[in-house]
């Protein structure tokens, strides 16, 4: 029993020294928690200091330089306040303007659709219609309101006018200057070709002239002579229009060999006998000139000049000629080309070898 209770004894003692132990371990580890959490403390104060010391700092900039400068642009800014409050015054002032305004123009909305109605009465009946006092606007205004209507209505017939004068001048400039342009660039390609070559290259220039009195086949009758021109071998240098006459200015071969080369082709159509010969040395100039007195032959009235040729259709005929120099130089000087009657007049006193009558001829159907 002893032995037990001195085992015992010395257990408690075991345990004892192990809970002193144990507490003193426990102590320390406290002892060093509560040095960290002092030394953290006091790190924290520091940074607390220093972030204090630099608000304290910031506050003093502020007080020293920003609330300054926030006073003065806010005593600025407070004139612009009160301009911003005046001039959004004024704009409600003008959208209550524009309210009424409005109001006005609905009601000039009104009073126009009434005169659309008046107009259109007065277009089906052809008759003056009077409008209803309830539009709000008085006859006196309407009536005027009408006749300045009339007025812009005939200003614009008249403008339409001018308009399509104004665009039929500008196309016939435009002609002439495109004509100006081909001839003078021909002339200065010439005299490039003189100058390079040494030797002068006279070429003599060719009248020409159309006449038709059918205003309706002027146009087709001017293709035909040009088609007529080309094929003859000669070019168009110029022409200009001089009341109804075109006046041309033709170029590419001798009168003399023109005269020739026309007779000889007059004689072959009127005997209806094709020339081998002349159709090698002018190729297609046969059909050219069959054309041209073909469609002169249409006409009510006309004249046409080519060179030494000359073709006059009155009512009654249609009568050619090939003219001599001095002869051509005649119907220049009198202008009968402007007066196909005149001009078959002259023709018929021509010799017999330098006149003949295609009037059966040309109006006979065409054979192909």
């Amino acid at each position: 029993m002893t032995i037990a209770l001195i085992l015992l004894c010395a257990a408690v003692g075991a345990l004892e020294l192990y809970a002193g132990k144990q507490s003193k371990d426990q102590t320390k580890a406290f002892v060093s928690r509560v040095d960290e959490l002092r030394a953290l403390v006091a790190g924290q104060n520091r940074a607390l200091e220093s972030t204090g010391q630099k608000i304290t700092d910031e506050l003093s900039d502020v007080k020293q330089h920003m609330l300054p400068r926030i006073d003065f642009q806010m005593s600025q800014h407070g004139g612009r306040i009160d301009e911003l409050a005046s001039l959004l015054h004024r704009t409600e002032e003008y959208i209550r303007a524009q309210a009424i305004r409005l109001h006005e123009l609905e009601k000039q909305r009104e009073a126009l659709a009434e005169l659309r109605g008046r107009l259109a009465d007065m277009e089906t009946a052809g008759l003056p219609v009077h409008v209803g006092a309830g539009v709000g606007v008085n006859d006196a205004r309407i009536d005027g309101a009408l006749t300045r209507i009339s007025e812009l209505e005939h200003n614009r017939v008249q403008i339409l006018d001018l308009q399509r004068d104004l665009s039929m001048a500008l196309e016939e400039v435009e002609g002439v200057v495109t004509d100006l342009l081909h001839y003078t660039s021909g002339e200065l390609d010439r005299a490039i070709t003189t100058s390079l070559d040494g030797r002068p290259a006279p070429e003599s220039t060719v009248v020409g002239g159309l006449l038709s009195t059918d205003p309706a086949l002027r146009e087709v009758l001017a293709d035909v002579y040009e088609k007529c021109v080309a094929g003859s071998g000669l070019n168009v240098r110029f022409k200009n229009t001089d009341d109804e006459v075109i006046r041309y200015y033709l170029s590419g071969r001798e009168l003399e060999e023109l005269g020739g080369a026309y007779t000889a082709l007059l004689i072959a159509i009127t005997m209806d006998v094709g020339s081998p010969g002349l159709r090698r040395r002018l190729p297609s100039d046969e059909a050219a000139v069959k054309a041209l007195v073909k469609a002169l032959f249409e006409c009510e009235g006309g004249t046409a000049q080519i060179g030494p040729l000359v073709v006059s259709r009155t009512r009654d005929s249609l009568v050619c000629g090939v003219l001599t120099h001095a002869q051509g130089l005649e119907f220049e000087n009198l202008g009968l080309l402007r007066d196909p009657l005149a001009t078959a007049v002259r023709l018929r006193e021509l010799p017999p070898h330098q006149f003949w009558d295609l009037t059966a001829w040309a109006g006979r159907p065409t054979t192909g």
